[in-house]
């Protein structure tokens, strides 16, 4: 009976330290909400594309959760429109498609990690979940999507200063024209970013 009764007085001692630690880390956190948005310029890599930049646009919003002044974990929900072109080297083939520049529509999902080197300069790095938003649009000459519709995965790197920001992302295996192995869009971001909270 005693000895179950110091048990009790142990696991409750704990439990409340354990909840005074988590409550002191989460009061040091900085959380903060704001929307972005800007330009990109993209470029579809593979055999099937025309390896140029096209001009797209991007916007969204992000929240950031501070773990101390140096170091921040921030998520990056938007909408993407990626321009790609693809060439005439697949338009015969059943699983082929015409040539043409092309958007494709993303809801991008970043979750990065900031390393704040100034008030003013940051580098960011991390991965990206991506989805394609209007898969019917785009059908291959056997009326199959030419693009992944299920979640895809790629890496952003960034930087940010002050209110701007610029991004470089890679998305790979987005297309089913010939092997999706081969393929990936390159991204080139920049816009500006508003705190809100």
């Amino acid at each position: 009976m005693i000895a179950l009764h110091k048990r009790e007085k142990y696991t409750k001692t704990i439990t409340l330290l354990v909840v005074y630690f988590v409550s002191i880390l989460f009061a040091q956190a900085q959380i903060g909400i704001g929307v972005q948005g800007g330009g990109n310029l993209s470029k579809a890599i593979g055999s099937e594309f025309r390896s140029s930049n096209r001009i797209g646009l991007q916007f969204g919003a992000f929240l950031s959760y501070g773990l101390n002044p140096y170091f921040t974990l921030q998520l990056e929900p938007g909408y993407n429109i990626s321009r790609i072109r693809t060439n005439e080297t697949t338009q015969a083939l059943p699983q082929g498609i015409t040539k043409a520049t092309r958007s494709v529509d993303y809801f991008n999902l970043p979750l990065l990690a900031k390393l704040t080197l100034t008030p003013q300069f940051a580098l960011l790095a991390g991965i990206e979940f991506n989805k394609l938003l209007n898969e019917d649009r785009h059908l291959l000459n056997n009326n199959q999507p030419a693009f992944q519709t299920n979640l895809q995965t790629g890496y952003v790197l960034g930087i940010e200063f002050r209110k701007l920001y610029l991004r470089y992302r890679r998305h790979n295996g987005f297309s089913q024209i010939n092997s999706p192995n081969d393929s990936y869009i390159q991204q080139l971001q920049i816009g500006l970013r508003f705190r809100l909270m």
